[in-house]
């Protein structure tokens, strides 16, 4: 079994208004793309998706767009990105999602998730200190999504304390700085000697120059960004 992660899909079959399309060509039929490019991924995979999934605002009125995430191949597990304004209290949108029929997808958030191919955790992350326009609430959000990722790290570390699998954490946000440098995400990630894959997405566009993936501190970089991949899964595992 394998493990595939893309992210950002910006569904908008609940709320079409809200289409990708009206930002290029680049986004053209962008759904129908992830739909059949999905088909690499097994039944019995892991499909990992960190973030952006849908445009809707409540998850009650998402139906559409966790139906064709439900249906994609795969065991899909996933976080939460800035814009999934339907994000809620995990056990509660678990437990909403079983009800309508979507058993192919769990949300995440913090604790880790053990399969036989790997560990997963994940967390939205936020701007980093560095970037342009932080303000005094970026900063707090900022540092709270620190201590989440320090969840994680914990959870990953209490879920396989011998580490006999990889262990994955998902952030939405980008963990480096633009040219790659450090920040108090990568520090934090690398320094705590449990993550194997970083995966993460947020970048579209222009903002793939920003784009740092390859291995630091002992972690492999990943981005995700469904536009980025041309809307085919990515093999991490």
């Amino acid at each position: 079994m394998a493990v595939y992660a893309m992210g950002d899909l910006h569904l908008a079959i609940d709320n079409p208004e809200k289409t990708m399309e009206v930002f290029g060509d680049s986004w053209k039929d962008y759904m129908n793309r992830i739909r059949e490019n999905s088909s690499v991924v097994g039944q019995n995979d892991l499909y990992l998706l960190p973030g952006d999934l849908s445009w809707a605002t409540y998850l009650e009125q998402a139906d559409k767009d966790f139906g064709f995430i439900n249906d994609l191949p795969g065991k899909k597990i996933a976080t939460r990105g800035n814009h999934d304004y339907w994000w809620g209290t995990v056990s509660k949108m678990n437990k909403i999602l079983v009800s309508k029929g979507f058993d192919t997808i769990t949300l995440l958030k913090s604790d880790a998730y053990v399969s036989e191919e790997a560990v997963v955790a994940g967390t939205r992350g936020w701007k980093r200190l560095e970037d342009d326009g932080v303000t005094a609430e970026d900063i707090k959000i900022h540092n709270r999504e620190l201590e989440r990722i320090k969840i994680c790290i914990d959870s990953i570390r209490k879920a396989d304390p011998d580490h006999k699998l990889p262990h994955i954490l998902m952030i939405h946000f980008p963990p480096y700085g633009r040219n790659g440098t450090s920040c108090e995400y990568s520090d934090l990630i690398e320094g705590s000697g449990e993550v194997d894959i970083c995966l993460y997405g947020h970048l579209h566009a222009r903002a793939h120059a920003q784009i740092f993936e390859g291995e630091k501190g002992g972690v492999k970089y990943f981005c995700v960004a469904a536009d980025y991949l041309k809307y085919r899964p990515l093999r991490v595992l």
